[in-house]
């Protein structure tokens, strides 16, 4: 668990500035996050690529998959892109829990029999 600040950036959106650059949870399983005040600084990347607000809703927690959780399902659930652009003028605090496994662990795919099917693997 840890406490994030991210202070004040420009309220219009500069290219380049960020608050925390596009990146998905390579070492975690997922990560909930708990956006403690209304600023608006969470984005995610839908499968358009175009990049969506995380709204923070009071009394909500926001939970991000990871890499391993992605791993484990062959990518039947995919990884969040994620970033934090804090464009609002004020601080902004969020507290994210990580969870994830030992790093010596071996990943491989764990969930689910339909998750191994190589059905969709390009004939060679």
């Amino acid at each position: 668990m840890r406490l994030l600040h991210y202070p004040p950036q420009p309220a219009r959106h500069e290219e380049g500035v960020i608050g925390i650059g596009a990146h998905t949870e390579t070492r975690q399983c997922f990560t909930i996050l708990w956006q403690q005040d209304d600023v608006r600084a969470l984005q995610a990347q839908n499968t358009n690529g175009k990049w969506v607000d995380a709204v923070p809703i009071p009394g909500t927690l926001v939970v991000n998959l990871g890499d391993q959780f992605a791993r484990w399902t062959n990518d039947v659930f995919k990884s969040t892109v994620h970033r934090a652009i804090n464009n609002s003028g004020m601080e902004r605090y969020s507290i994210p829990l990580f969870f994830g496994t030992d790093y010596d662990v071996k990943l491989e795919v764990r969930f689910c029999p339909s998750c191994i099917a190589i059905d969709w693997l390009p004939h060679m």
